[in-house]
């Protein structure tokens, strides 16, 4: 009989119902067809085979709030260890008390016209030159690049699932040219749903060329910042970007448009979700990467202060760091703060948030299950010494979360 193994398992998301994970299966340390049986609480769920390499399995029809130990069954299997991607037991979300009313997804980081990520990262975070163990991945590589069609099969799963909305926060261009601007409108054109874009740091880094490129008109979008009626939901969409930086901005101007935003919303009854390019920074942490690539610390303090005034709001969604995190601050009371992973390389995906009668909400974290989308995802896996897969995989409890109603509970629960 084969000897075979599970690889890199990870539990990739989880809802009140489901649960969603990846694996290899693979034998002499190479990956192989081999069919495997997933299991929840020992009985089987789901069938898995085909092609070698990374394989996507969803499960439906958990029971809600509770604890399960998700396994394998293969004539052959060697015993799976478990690790912090993939844990012996885990617990499904409670189940909202009130209707589902709508649901959005979101992007960011795109990077299109990126030629090339990985190696060692040089001083000012960009893409260094290739060594042991920093393997770089090429847009040349494939005859479609990377950046596309990770995009192309990420928005063909989100336009599957129905959303009312997308909303893209930011780094779209990956150096801010007005022809990669045009290719993403182009590739935009495929997005069934309305979508909305706010632009981040890399969309505005024409002007280093000494070129002003207006990436919103080239997008066709109405600038940032901008308010969205959801479901009885808002969503405000802010600016963070200071063209010409890596770091973010939220100078009086912006304070004063969120706050006026922010107290309307509160008195229409409205829970908001405020959507954004870089992530808040306080100054204890601000040396520290990514830290140091983020929102001004000043800037930070101030927008916790003014967001601490306003208890409706539901989470602070933003991208750039290319990672899975949620953090929370004082000032700010419960609001998490929530960084997701882009959809170009590892673990390649998108943030589905399913919005409640009550003012709940919850977020999933997906990764994207095409094949060819899950064999780049396995390349860049292993990038900057393997600590890419920690760092940008994240928890599995800041991809996965419920967000109660205002005043039921503190913060989101994984």
């Amino acid at each position: 009989m084969v000897e075979i193994e599970i690889a890199h398992p990870e539990v990739t998301g989880v809802t009140e119902s489901s649960v969603a994970l990846a694996f290899d299966v693979i034998s002499d340390g190479r990956p192989v067809d081999a069919e495997v049986e997933v299991t929840v609480g020992g009985e089987p769920r789901a069938r898995s085979g085909g092609e070698p390499g990374t394989r996507l399995v969803r499960i439906e029809g958990l029971p809600p709030d509770a604890e399960i130990e998700v396994g394998f069954r293969a004539p052959g299997l060697r015993p799976v260890s478990p690790d912090r991607y993939f844990p012996e037991r885990l617990r499904t979300l409670p189940s909202p008390e009130a209707a589902e009313v709508g649901r959005f997804a979101t992007l960011n980081d795109i990077h299109i016209g990126e030629a090339r990520m990985g190696g060692r990262l040089t001083e000012d975070f960009e893409y260094g030159e290739e060594a042991p163990g920093f393997p770089v991945v090429r847009a040349e590589d494939t005859p479609t690049p990377y950046w596309q069609f990770m995009l192309e099969d990420a928005i063909d799963e989100i336009n599957a699932l129905g959303v009312d909305a997308l909303v893209i926060k930011g780094d779209i261009a990956d150096r801010g040219r007005p022809e990669q601007f045009e290719e993403a409108r182009r590739l935009f054109g495929r997005i069934r749903a309305p979508h909305h874009v706010v632009l981040g740091n890399h969309d505005h880094y024409a002007v280093l060329e000494g070129e002003r490129v207006d990436g919103y008109a080239l997008l066709g979008q109405p600038a940032a910042p901008r308010a969205l009626d959801l479901a009885g939901f808002r969503l405000l969409l802010v600016e963070t970007a200071l063209p010409g930086e890596h770091h973010g901005v939220f100078p009086e101007e912006r304070r004063r448009w969120l706050d006026s935003a922010l107290s309307e919303a509160r008195e229409a009854g409205l829970p908001t979700f405020v959507l954004m390019h870089h992530h808040p920074v306080p100054p204890e942490h601000a040396g520290s990467y990514p830290n140091s690539i983020g929102l001004d610390p000043e800037d930070s303090v101030a927008l916790f202060e003014l967001l601490g005034r306003h208890p409706q709001v539901r989470a602070v969604l933003v991208g750039h760091t290319h990672r899975n995190k949620v953090r929370r601050y004082p000032a700010a009371g419960s609001i998490p703060f929530v960084e997701v992973h882009n959809p170009k390389d590892y673990p390649g995906g998108y943030a589905v948030y399913r919005l409640f009668e009550d003012g709940s909400a919850i977020q999933e974290v997906r990764r994207t299950g095409s094949r060819r989308a899950l064999v780049h995802a396995a390349r860049c896996r292993e990038l900057f010494r393997g600590f890419y897969r920690h760092f940008a995989l994240g928890r599995l409890e800041d991809r996965s979360f419920f967000i109660p109603p205002q005043g039921s509970a503190t913060g989101a629960r994984g």
